[in-house]
């Protein structure tokens, strides 16, 4: 899951990217995941798409300009409108409960023995409304909002602290609050960095640039390099080498473009040339760059990667290309790769690198040529134009949201102190956490939800004991990955690993400005990681902070996180009864713990490590189920004519069966307890509808709609269909040789 930052992100994961102590890749980071889909600039590296794949609305909440939310800014309406030709109320096996317009209060109740979550959820859902600003709602979803509004008080109700981070975070508010300052220097210090670009002459010079200026001020970056932990052996760091990002979110776009591509396409080009022209390009240069970048692109991601192949199981080994530095240099060409690593960065000499797509490695270096300097050049600037809007002047900013509003369907402003004090908590999130734990977490809820997790992972040794399908040797192996699995609960019990001392940010008053903060705190992030590059990985280390309204599981750590504002509101309340208890944390804390056993966390062993601990044959029948749960999804269709994706489903899908059966088997040892409430709080936790357009993000998501969260695990399990007497012929019944929950 994620946590949620509204505004330009790209431009801010610029500033803080390094932050972050591993890199893990789409498809290996765990979330329980509302993820909201980032919707306004293309992320500029893949660390950008790990987090993403996390935290939405960074949780699921992430970072600027998460789906689920646009910064503020104009009234203009949103572009993405649903297709006149489309029924889209045509979705099997149920009707697509969550798009906003399909339940409403003339929609027929079903018998909850055919669609349960409409059943139970129609009302609430046929009264939500997408809050102004927003293009999703629901239970998770106001824990989001609840969260928002918490950091926005830790800014509004201070100023002044003698806390050096704390007052970082303060000082950083202030430079985003300051539209006077922001306004009169206005576009000036991206013209700085598009001059510098603009002024290349030869490919020569373009190698320069990327290879020896430094790295926080070079603009529309062509890779991503930094480190993460080793994927063989997560106890060391390792230098990596992956794609940048494209215009179009997802090369696929560029091969065959989709109506949400399409969308996003016409929202990007146009505030591309609105940035242009204010950058002082003519009409016609304008429109020129932005069709040189799209054409560059078009090339380029022939040979990358595209999101459906980010988010298959098979991912995670595709990437781990081992090379030693002669082959890199072999294989980086005419491009200054290690120059960029060792020059523009200052990272040192390794033995090993990881190159994540060395086909798309291989097109960059063929396309690096004098006939292409134009275009090259010209995609960096208008990816530079695009992620930098939201932080400069207030037409940029308000032109920025326009973007956003127009790609997720959402209309409308948030209030400037929601926005920013959300952008520093992503920002600076370390500093923000100490303030938001101080004020709002308890010991006595830790404590709880500590011993909740002790317990459900003591269930799942039973989970493991009676999979009938594994051998004793894979049972053993599986109980001791359990037995070393490492929990953090709400806020990290040692703070010293996140401080940020020798970093400096001047504040408004004293002469600071906003994109000399950004440019401060990349250098800062930088040095840390080049500090502590040489290092083991410290695995204790949190990978979000606690103001993200999620959860996650790391394989490479071995360890769950359950993060502090998550546990807030209606997910978690102290005076819950045990059933609303079980059906919301219960099942999320058991949904991550699964994690470490869907088809992406099997590949890592109890100590992170990406390495065989199964048989073969038990590694083959796992596979086999892992297929017919893919097949199952692959079958289910939102509305008509429009395919799910349904391979990169199966790990959030397995997640949400294994947290759920985990809390069953709890219930049942339980006096009295009462299933109803248990499978409506259920519904209530993945209560949610939103937009089209983030309808047409969760599609490319890796977790399933709410409705499916809900529909398609209950109706795996006998105690549900038993309960409520659901048979044969009935729309929620599935035979027990259709079932696909994996364990």
């Amino acid at each position: 899951m994620k946590h949620k930052m509204t505004g330009n992100r790209a431009a801010m994961r610029r500033a803080f990217s390094f932050l972050l102590a591993t890199v893990l890749v789409m498809s290996v980071l765990a979330g329980c995941g509302h993820a909201e889909p980032m919707t306004e600039a293309p992320p500029e590296t893949a660390e950008d798409l790990a987090q993403d794949a996390l935290l939405a609305g960074a949780g699921s909440t992430a970072d600027a300009a998460a789906i689920g939310a646009t910064a503020g800014g104009s009234e203009h309406a949103a572009e993405t409108e649903p297709d006149p030709n489309i029924d889209y109320t045509t979705g099997t096996p149920w009707l697509c409960s969550f798009l906003d317009g399909n339940v409403t209060a003339d929609t027929p109740s079903p018998d909850l023995k055919d669609d349960f979550f409409l059943a139970v959820k129609k009302d609430d859902l046929a009264s939500l409304q997408i809050p102004e600003g927003y293009s999703i709602c629901g239970t998770m979803h106001d824990v989001d909002r609840q969260a928002d509004n918490d950091i926005k008080e830790l800014f509004t109700d201070n100023s002044e602290t003698d806390d050096h981070d704390a007052q970082l975070a303060l000082n950083l508010y202030s430079l985003y609050m300051d539209w006077d300052t922001r306004n009169e220097i206005g576009v000036t210090p991206l013209k700085e960095g598009v001059d510098e670009v603009e002024a290349i002459d030869s490919i020569d010079a373009l190698t320069e640039y990327l290879g020896r200026t430094p790295f926080e001020d070079q603009i529309g970056a062509l890779y991503s390099v930094g480190t993460m932990s080793d994927l063989d052996d997560s106890a060391v760091h390792v230098l990596y080498v992956s794609q940048g990002s494209v215009l179009l979110d997802d090369p696929a776009e560029y091969r065959e473009l989709t109506a949400y591509g399409a969308a996003i396409k016409e929202a990007r080009t146009k505030l591309a040339d609105r940035m242009l022209q204010k950058l002082g390009y003519s009409e016609e240069e304008a429109a020129g760059k932005i069709e040189n970048c799209l054409a560059f692109e078009t090339e380029l991601a022939e040979a990358m990667m595209t999101r459906e192949e980010q988010g298959r199981p098979d991912y995670v080994e595709k990437i781990n290309n081992r090379y030693t530095r002669d082959e890199l240099e072999e294989a980086q060409g005419g491009l200054p790769v290690l120059a960029t690593l060792e020059e523009a960065m200052g990272y040192p000499q390794a033995d090993v690198y990881i190159l994540f797509q060395p086909e798309w490695l291989a097109k960059l270096n063929e396309l690096y040529t004098e006939e292409n300097l134009v275009k090259i050049r010209d995609s960096m600037i208008v990816k530079a134009a695009i992620s930098s809007a939201g932080s400069l002047d207030r037409e940029c900013y308000e032109w920025s949201v326009e973007c956003s509003n127009a790609i997720s369907g959402s209309n409308g402003m948030l209030p400037d102190e929601t926005v920013f004090s959300s952008k520093v908590a992503n920002a600076l999130p370390w500093p923000v956490s100490r303030l938001y734990t101080e004020k709002y977490l308890s010991q006595e809820d830790k404590d709880r939800i500590s011993g909740m997790i002790d317990e459900i992972i003591e269930e799942y040794h039973g989970i493991i004991e009676e999979a009938d399908f594994l051998s004793d040797e894979t049972k053993e192996a599986a109980a001791g990955k359990l037995d070393a699995m490492g929990k953090g609960v709400l806020w990290p019990d040692d703070w010293s690993a996140y401080d940020s001392e020798g970093l400096e940010i001047d504040s408004a008053e004293d002469g600071g400005s906003l994109w000399d903060a950004f440019k401060a705190v990349s250098r800062f992030a930088i040095s840390k990681d080049i500090k502590e590059y040489p290092e083991p990985v410290d695995k204790d280390r949190w990978l979000y902070p606690p103001t993200a309204v999620n959860c996650y599981y790391n394989p490479q750590a071995n360890n769950i996180v359950i993060l502090g504002a998550f546990a807030r509101g209606r997910l978690y309340d102290p005076e819950m009864s045990d059933e609303e208890l079980y059906a919301k944390l219960g099942t999320v804390i058991g949904h991550e713990i699964s994690h470490a056993f869907d088809s992406t966390g099997a590949q890592f062993d109890k100590d992170g490590n990406m390495n065989q601990w199964w048989t073969e044959d038990d590694l083959s029948a796992f596979k086999e189920r892992n297929d017919k749960l893919v097949a199952y999804f692959d079958k289910i269709h939102p509305w008509e004519g429009q395919d799910y994706m349904a391979s990169i489903k199966s790990g959030e899908a397995c997640a949400d069966m294994g947290g759920i059966k985990c809390m069953l088997r709890i219930a049942a040892k339980k006096d009295d307890f009462d299933y109803d409430e248990f499978f409506r709080a259920y519904a209530d936790l993945w209560a949610a509808k939103g937009t089209l357009g983030t309808a047409q993000a969760y599609i490319r998501d890796s977790h399933p709609f709410s409705y499916l969260r809900v529909n398609c695990t209950l109706q795996q399990y006998d105690e549900f269909l038993d309960f409520y007497g659901i048979e044969e012929g009935d729309g929620m019944y599935l035979a027990p040789e259709d079932r696909v929950n994996i364990w």
